[in-house]
């Protein structure tokens, strides 16, 4: 099948796009920005016109929570704005291709311990500026798509990483950092709350699971929109992932709390339950986190000379 990415060349986008063409689809890569803007009602119209694609994957998008805490308006124009343009784009150019809309477990806010691991069903307590302008984004979708007559998944996709993540997030950030104590000597580390645990899920299992869905949903054309969950279905701590860090880069790390790097009302766990995605493709996690942060360390340890022996170093992108 033809599939419509937008967002294609960033961090999930460039994995995805490479999934997809291994199983042998076709990739229609939206321009970047400067040059096609989501919110480009003519202009993505058009695009749907002269591609005619069979899906559209809608990743495009703000996707660090941070950047939306400095600039809600951006993270509700972009969020928000960019997914209503996508539906309304679609229905100018009269296509009802199916559409998975790449959303975020955000949506679940501070969860309540006792309903973990999260179901779709659980309470949506949204609070801070990304995860609302994200839980918008699904609303807008499941409007838009009924609009459109399109087959619509949502995704709340949990956290996930790889090699040519941003560098900005928390794994990468910490690879930088214990890589260049492994330069200096100086094994002290800035970090936030060691104790908070995460769902971590290497982004190429993150891109099979929507190459999977996509093709589901292609498939059987669901009347109704659905929303998955995408999650590894396990927590980790940030102490233990800088552990896993520090033996990648073979550096014993001296962990030192930065109250900068500490998020006020942080929930001390989230964790998602993937059992509908499973059910709906026989999607589980196939890459350990122990790979994932290895091939990360790699992928940002360009000098080898510096690199410790046994730890590989894959390109920073699936190009």
């Amino acid at each position: 099948m033809k599939v419509l990415v937008t967002g294609a060349t960033g961090f999930v986008g460039r994995w995805l796009t490479a999934e997809l063409a291994a199983a042998g689809h076709e990739v229609v890569a939206t321009p970047p920005r400067t040059e096609l803007d989501i919110q480009d009602v003519r202009g993505i119209a058009s695009l749907l016109r002269s591609t005619l694609p069979d899906a559209v994957v809608h990743l495009a998008g703000l996707s660090f929570a941070p950047d939306a805490l400095r600039d809600r308006q951006q993270a509700v124009s972009t969020n928000i704005g960019g997914t209503q343009s996508l539906f309304t784009a679609l229905a100018a150019a009269g296509s009802r291709a199916p559409v998975l809309v790449s959303g975020s477990a955000d949506v679940y806010g501070s969860p309540d311990p006792a309903d973990l691991p999260l179901r779709e069903d659980a309470p949506l307590l949204a609070e801070h500026p990304y995860g609302l302008s994200k839980l918008g984004q699904e609303t807008t979708a499941v409007a838009g798509a009924a609009r459109a007559r399109s087959p619509l998944v949502v995704t709340r996709s949990f956290n996930h990483t790889g090699p040519g993540q941003r560098s900005e997030f928390v794994a990468p950030a910490l690879a930088r950092r214990v890589l260049d104590a492994r330069l200096t000597g100086d094994r002290r580390i800035r970090t936030g709350n060691l104790g908070a645990r995460r769902d971590f899920t290497d982004v190429r299992d993150v891109v099979r699971a929507y190459r999977l869905l996509l093709e589901w949903l292609v498939a059987g054309r669901p009347p109704e929109p659905l929303v998955v969950n995408v999650a590894s279905g396990r927590s980790v701590s940030v102490g233990e992932l800088l552990g896993l860090i520090g033996a990648a880069a073979g550096v014993e790390p001296e962990a030192v709390v930065d109250p900068a790097l500490v998020r006020k009302g942080d929930p001390p766990e989230i964790v998602g339950d993937a059992s509908r995605l499973h059910a709906l493709t026989g999607w589980s996690p196939e890459i350990p986190l122990e790979r994932t942060i290895a091939d990360l360390v790699g992928s940002l340890d360009d000098s080898p000379s510096r690199a410790p022996a046994g730890v590989s170093r894959p390109n920073a992108s699936p190009d």
